[in-house]
């Protein structure tokens, strides 16, 4: 499938120390690696894909292919081709600022909305008093609903993919928490100190 480069701002409170920023910044690449992998596992599996087939008996001969054993996807920075890698294009260094960046449409979208969603939710006074635990509950509850729900026709036509080449429910919830769920839960973190406020 084609990849569609996209453009997203995310707006900022404050700016914060360099190690601050490193964390958000590294975080952030992580999540956009992460769910770039997922989406190029995913669409490699796609039986409008050319590779559907080639990919399946892989699959069937040497078991799956990017992923170990805790079902985590090889998000290396190597394995995303320069034009889908991650690009910071424009930076405001003020109260309140942004960064716009600039990367695949579909891992950017997903940040975007996660990111929106979680901040109209942080304005809930409700959110602020919910424990740790049920924060991190709440996070994967809406992570699995934003990917599942995106663009729904062709997620689920990817989550039957995956149930034929042999997941079951479990391990799908399994590879999208921990491919998807993890790494935005740790980029929201950044939300919440407020180098993140939203996106756009």
């Amino acid at each position: 499938m084609t990849r569609e480069n996209k453009t997203i701002k995310i707006l900022a409170d404050r700016a914060g120390t360099v190690k601050e920023l490193t964390n958000y910044l590294t975080a952030l690449e992580n999540a956009y690696n992460s769910l770039h992998a997922l989406d190029r596992f995913l669409d490699l599996n796609h039986p409008e894909s050319r590779s559907s087939r080639r990919m399946r008996h892989f699959i069937y001969k040497f078991g799956l292919p990017f992923i170990n054993s805790s079902l985590k996807l090889d998000n290396s920075p190597d394995l995303i081709k320069p034009v889908d890698a991650l690009i910071i294009s424009r930076i405001s260094i003020q109260s309140p600022g942004f960064w716009e960046i600039v990367g695949s449409l579909n891992p950017l979208q997903q940040i975007r909305e996660y990111l929106k969603d979680r901040h109209e939710r942080r304005k809930d006074i409700e959110w602020r008093e919910t424990s740790e635990k049920e924060k991190a509950i709440l996070e994967n509850e809406l992570i699995q609903k934003q990917i599942i729900d995106y663009d729904n026709k062709l997620q689920v036509d990817r989550i039957k993919i995956l149930k034929e080449i042999g997941f079951s429910n479990e391990e799908i919830r399994e590879l999208i928490w921990t491919n998807a769920g993890k790494p935005l839960m740790k980029l929201g973190k950044h939300q919440d100190n407020g180098i993140i406020k939203s996106a756009e």
